[in-house]
């Protein structure tokens, strides 16, 4: 597709606009950019495209001048901005870094979507990718935009890519060999405008496919096996409850493909339910796009979690003490408890708007919480009566009411069911002052055993 001579407008400067905008200098287009913020990074940003020829403005959107051929808009604009508002009104055709990436690439695209767990199957389906020799990367929501990785695999290739919601709102023409979708709970709703929109935006994932592709669909969520009825693809159903004939799932201690053992439970590198979802997950996408079994076996034991997705910090005095600190929303933290037993939950933060009520459903196993940041007035309503809520100022609080509740063989488990940005800037950072304060309560112990 040529884009010499096109004119171009790129709504945003992040990590996914920043991409576009240099991929379509590169093409020759008439690139005309406009971000909202004046960052150091973007001033360096806007320089580096000045100098190439491109019209960038920052600090604001001149909504006068949103005229083009085609706009490129990041996935942080949300649907009822002006500038999108605008666009519509001025009928351009709108379209996401994801869908330009698919307009240029030649490779083929892996994709994973859903409210959980997408990160960690869309690297491990990388990593099976990887092992089989396919020229692969991950890439996508996941940190590397699309478009910089269509540059990096041609024909003959594969990318293992994660999309967002916000993403895929923004998809036309984007088809992807392999869809995945994991699961559909209430998020982000403060972004699409409901529940339904939101659902509606997942379910895009399989939009484009035709009985060429693939959909591999959770049949244990009911939101996100709703959209297996609307697809032309190929419907690959997985499960950790049952064994589908024609797909993938858990039949006692072992997993099945098609009708026949693939692995012993037991080589699940991952914890919890949640972890076997992601790992059948991404097993049922690289058998099904003809990765060798061997080859799919051998990254599902070589992987290494991904931090603050069910990472295992520490086990002190028989306790084992884990970091989902991604879990930032109810429907991940009632997957995080799955297959754990005798739960001292730490949750809460900021809640979105979200209704936390659903979190009571992690009660058993959940025996005690610790409720923290903005939301932890919601947190010990919603456990009131259930389990024993302490509540907490600070994480190494958390972690000292949480060792009063533990018992041996249990675990501690910081899933706040929220965001992190009451108290935090990431998730990251929220995880890494958890496992500071698990070591420190390691110092401070004789029981310690690593």
């Amino acid at each position: 597709m040529s884009f010499a001579g096109k004119r171009v407008l790129v709504v945003g400067l992040g990590a996914s606009g920043w991409a576009a905008a240099r991929a379509l200098v590169d093409l020759d287009a008439k690139v005309r950019v406009t971000e909202s913020s004046d960052t150091p990074t973007m001033a360096e940003r806007a320089e580096w495209l000045r100098a190439r020829g491109a019209e960038v403005e920052i600090g604001h959107h001149d909504l006068e001048r949103l005229d083009a051929d085609l706009a490129v808009v990041s996935p942080g604009i949300p649907p009822t901005s002006d500038v999108l508002a605008a666009l519509e009104h001025s009928a351009t055709p709108v379209i996401s870094e994801v869908e330009l990436a698919f307009r240029l690439g030649s490779c083929d695209f892996l994709a994973v979507t859903g409210t959980n767990g997408k990160t960690t199957t869309t690297s491990l389906l990388a990593a099976m990718l990887e092992a089989s020799g396919v020229p692969s990367v991950a890439a996508g929501n996941i940190g590397l935009p699309l478009i910089d990785a269509v540059g990096q695999v041609g024909a003959g290739g594969a990318i293992a890519v994660e999309v967002s919601s916000f993403q895929l709102a923004g998809i036309d023409t984007f088809r992807p060999k392999v869809a995945v979708l994991l699961n559909i709970a209430e998020d982000h709703t403060d972004w699409h405008g409901s529940m339904d929109a939101y659902g509606a935006a997942k379910a895009r994932i399989t939009e484009n496919q035709t009985s060429g592709d693939h959909f591999v669909v959770n049949r244990d969520d009911e939101r996100a096996w709703s959209v297996a009825p609307a697809t032309a693809a190929n419907v690959v159903p997985l499960s950790t409850t049952s064994a589908p004939e024609d797909g993938i799932g858990i039949s006692g201690d072992k997993v099945s493909w098609r009708g026949k053992e693939l692995m012993p439970v037991g080589d699940i590198k991952l914890p919890g339910r949640a972890g076997a979802e992601d790992t059948l997950a991404a097993a049922a996408a690289a058998l099904v796009y003809g990765i060798e079994p061997g080859h799919v076996l051998g990254a599902i034991a070589r992987f290494v979690p991904l931090h603050h997705r069910l990472e295992l910090v520490a086990t002190v005095d028989g306790v084992d003490y884990v970091d989902d600190s991604k879990a930032t929303n109810p429907h991940a933290t009632l997957a995080a408890v799955g297959g754990l037993r005798d739960v001292v939950l730490i949750a809460g933060g900021r809640s979105k708007g979200i209704d936390l009520a659903p979190l009571r459903s992690t009660v058993p196993p959940v025996i005690a919480v610790v409720a923290i940041g903005e939301a932890a007035a919601e947190v010990e309503r919603v456990f009131a009566r259930l389990v024993p809520v302490d509540r907490a100022s600070s994480m190494a609080e958390a972690i000292g009411a949480a060792r009063a509740r533990s018992v041996p063989g249990g675990s501690v488990l910081l899933a706040p069911g929220c965001a992190s940005l009451d108290m935090y800037e990431s998730y990251a950072e929220r995880g890494a002052d958890f496992a500071r304060s698990v070591r420190d309560l390691m110092a401070g112990s004789n029981g310690g055993d690593g």
